[in-house]
């Protein structure tokens, strides 16, 4: 469970006493058991697009479980014209559905029937129509880049906006595999994209509150709002980096709730911050009514925009290679061909038990005959086993010239 989720009822803060003017915060809540049920999602009112919920159980902030899931429950959104479209879940407590466009002018909730029999509410939502996001800008700052997005809705209905993002970036092991090993055993040419393993791509979802109101201007209107930063120490950008925002038009009671938790989960920390507070959601437990449940469920169309940079665009000097594992441990190996009989066993061995990956023949001076193989530590030459442990699939929106 996400450091958000779990906050919402489990919130443990210790202020500490200042010269004996302030009290340590000690909410009752701190002493309630884990279990109870979080709801995360939004209902996704486009036409062709996917409603996803994720449902998961509060584990104590102790435990070393990030998250436990909720499985095989009944998820459906319901409107008030009696219209009903079911979820079905697709992995790690995530219920999807398209539910084909909703009707403008009708109501949604959300209901679920869990394994053990519980029922839960959400309130009836209107669905909101989110404007589309204008453009996202950057600019280098403080050693690494800053993004910022801009939108209106020139009706006016908007007034509160919510984002989250997915970035997605580049990056190489230390060494390039030529080869790799094939059905007989023995080593073959790596000639297929899916067989090339030093460049790697992952993406991360955002986990910040990113909030946005207009409320208290004369237009509808998001300037330049900050969304992400980068530093180039990361190397995020190194190889390529991409970055996807959505965007979320809210009410203003969903806004509220979103604003407390944020407030909650990142500006807590010092005498002069906020005090934690328990943030109440739009779910409701029928079968236990004093049972609380975690989680805000909006219902609106969802707008996106993706914005693409490199280390060539920004300026920025970063590295090529970002450890780890340090150079030092990639040294290079070699096993030899000869003796061909026992070459296969000894090379299968070899894999095995030390978890290693070829890199390139070796040939005598003057001779194409390989005589033998170099390799390394599997996390030097596989950029699948190197942190932070992307997969070798070119993402469909990355530039082609970007993995050429």
């Amino acid at each position: 469970m996400s450091k958000t989720t779990a906050i919402l009822f489990i919130i443990v803060a210790s202020v500490a006493e200042c010269l004996g003017c302030k009290k340590a915060f000690a909410p009752k809540i701190i002493g309630v058991s884990a279990g109870y049920l979080v709801v995360e999602g939004v209902i996704n009112s486009n036409a062709g697009d996917t409603t996803y919920i994720k449902l998961s159980r509060m584990t104590p902030v102790t435990s070393a479980d990030t998250a436990k899931v909720e499985h095989n429950a009944v998820v459906t959104v319901e409107g008030s014209n009696n219209a009903a479209y079911q979820l079905s879940e697709s992995g790690n407590g995530i219920y999807t559905a398209s539910l084909g466009g909703l009707i403008p002018n009708a109501k949604y909730r959300l209901h679920i029937k869990t394994t053990d029999n519980r029922e839960y509410l959400s309130d009836y939502l209107q669905a909101k129509a989110t404007p589309p996001i204008d453009s996202i800008a950057y600019s280098v700052q403080n050693n690494g880049v800053q993004f910022y997005v801009y939108a209106h809705d020139p009706t006016g209905d908007t007034r509160y906006y919510r984002w989250d993002f997915d970035e997605t970036f580049g990056y190489f092991s230390m060494y390039t595999s030529t080869y790799k090993i094939g059905p007989d055993s023995l080593p073959h040419f790596r000639i297929e994209q899916a067989d090339k393993i030093r460049e790697c791509y992952k993406t991360l979802q955002s986990k910040a509150v990113l909030l946005g109101s207009s409320a208290k201007l004369s237009k509808d209107e998001i300037d330049k709002e900050p969304v992400d930063f980068i530093t180039q120490e990361s190397g995020k950008i190194s190889h390529g980096y991409s970055l996807l925002v959505r965007q979320y038009a809210l009410t203003a009671d969903a806004f509220n709730y979103w604003q407390n938790l944020k407030k909650n989960t990142e500006q807590i920390g010092t005498i002069f911050d906020a005090q934690p507070s328990e943030i109440q959601g739009n779910i409701h437990c029928l079968t236990n009514p004093a049972e609380p449940v975690a989680g805000y469920i909006s219902a609106s169309s969802v707008t996106a925009k993706r914005i693409f940079l490199d280390a060539q665009t920004t300026g920025l000097f970063v590295p090529t290679y970002l450890p780890p594992p340090e150079a030092g441990e990639c040294g290079i190996g070699d096993i030899p061909v000869e003796p061909q009989s026992t070459f296969a066993a000894r090379l299968n061995d070899l894999i095995i038990s030390q978890n290693v990956v070829l890199i390139s023949g070796v040939s005598p001076p003057g001779s194409s005959v390989i005589t033998g193989y170099t390799y390394a530590w599997a996390p030097c030459v596989d950029c699948r086993a190197k942190a932070p442990l992307g997969t070798n699939t070119v993402p469909v929106f990355w530039p082609p010239s970007e993995h050429e």
